[in-house]
C-alpha cells in the first residue's frame, strides 16, 4: 500500500493547483471531513476526476459500482457502520496466489487504516479497487440498508408537488424569550490521525510518535528476518514469534506463515496504538526488554 497522500497524488498528477490543495486542506482541519471529499465540495476537482488520478497514480484499478452486482459473502464480511465511517464497500472474495482475497472498493485507497484492520479482523488480504465517493455510499445504502438508490442516467419521475399551506394574514406577535447562553466550541487537541489524510508540516502527537516508532521497529523486524534466512538460526527463544505462536497458536516452520503472524502482530499494535489503547513508554518498555530476552 503507497504511503503517498491525496494531496500529493492530486499534485503529482495536476489534477489540481497548490492554491486549491491549500484551501482544501484549511477546510479539511475545520470540517474533519476526507480532503478528497472537501475538494470535491469546493468543485476544485470532480469525482471522477479524483477516481481517476489516484487509480492512475497509485496502478490500482478502477470500478464502477453502478455496472456489478457485489457478492454477498463479501458483504457480508463487513459491518455497515465500518464501511460508512471508511467510505468503502467490499465486493468480491478471490483467490490470489491459492490464497483468498477480499477485494474493497475505496473512495480513498490511501486509506491504511482502514484496510489493516480488515486485514486484522477478516484474516484476508485485501485487494484495493478504486471507486467514486458517492458511488460507494450508493452501494452502501443499496445493500446494507435496502434503500433504492437511482443510477446515473436513469429516468426518475418527480414527486407531485405539495399543496401550498395558506399563510395567515397577520404573523402572530413574536412571544418575548430570554437571552439564551452561546456555546463557543473550545479547541480539541485531535490526535486520531488517519493515514491518507493531510496534516501540517511537523505536527506530531503521542500517536503519531507511537505510530512512527511501531512503523520503525516492523522495518527492523524485517530486516533481521531477512538476515536469517542467509545464514542458519540457532534452536533458541524467538522472543516476538513464541508470542506469535501462543497467540495464533501456529508452528514455525513455515516462513510464510511467519510472516504472516508477524504482519498481524504489528497490524494489532498499530491498531491498538490509534484507538489510544497503547502508549509509548508501555510499547518501548516491552519490545526492548524483550529484545534483551533475546540477546
Amino acid at each position: 500500500m503507497a504511503r503517498k497522500r491525496i494531496g500529493e497524488l492530486l499534485l503529482e498528477q495536476r489534477a489540481i493547483t497548490v492554491a486549491q490543495l491549500e484551501a482544501g486542506l484549511a477546510a479539511h482541519r475545520k470540517s474533519g471531513q476526507r480532503l478528497g471529499a472537501t475538494l470535491i465540495a469546493q468543485g476544485a476537482i470532480t469525482e471522477a476526476t479524483l477516481a481517476g488520478a489516484l487509480s492512475q497514480a497509485l496502478g490500482m484499478p478502477q470500478v464502477d459500482l453502478a455496472a456489478l452486482t457485489p457478492e454477498w459473502a463479501a458483504v457480508h464480511m463487513l459491518r455497515a457502520r465500518f464501511c460508512e465511517q471508511h467510505d468503502l464497500f467490499p465486493i468480491a472474495l478471490e483467490s490470489v496466489g491459492g490464497r483468498r482475497q477480499l477485494v474493497v472498493a475505496m473512495s480513498d485507497p490511501l486509506n491504511v487504516t482502514a484496510v489493516e484492520e480488515i486485514e486484522f479482523t477478516t484474516g484476508l488480504k485485501v485487494g484495493v479497487r478504486v471507486a467514486a465517493l458517492s458511488a460507494v455510499r450508493g452501494a452502501i445504502l443499496r445493500y446494507y440498508h435496502k434503500v433504492p438508490v437511482a443510477t446515473p442516467g436513469a429516468a426518475t419521475s418527480a414527486p407531485a408537488p405539495r399543496p401550498a399551506r395558506p399563510r395567515p394574514a397577520t404573523p402572530p406577535p413574536a412571544r418575548p424569550t430570554a437571552p439564551q447562553p452561546v456555546d463557543v466550541a473550545e479547541p480539541v487537541d485531535d490526535e486520531e490521525v488517519i493515514v491518507g489524510e493531510e496534516l501540517p508540516p511537523g505536527e506530531q502527537t503521542q500517536r503519531t510518535s507511537l505510530a512512527e516508532l511501531i512503523r520503525s521497529r516492523e522495518e527492523q523486524r524485517k530486516q533481521k528476518r531477512e538476515q536469517a534466512t542467509t545464514k542458519p538460526k540457532p534452536a533458541t527463544g524467538g522472543g516476538v514469534l513464541d508470542d506469535l505462536d501462543y497467540l495464533f497458536g501456529q508452528a514455525r516452520e513455515d516462513p510464510d506463515r511467519v510472516e504472516e503472524l508477524e504482519r498481524k502482530f504489528w497490524a494489532l499494535m498499530r491498531i491498538m496504538a490509534r484507538k489510544g489503547l497503547l502508549s509509548k513508554e508501555e510499547f518501548t518498555r516491552e519490545l526492548d526488554s524483550e529484545g534483551e530476552g533475546e540477546g
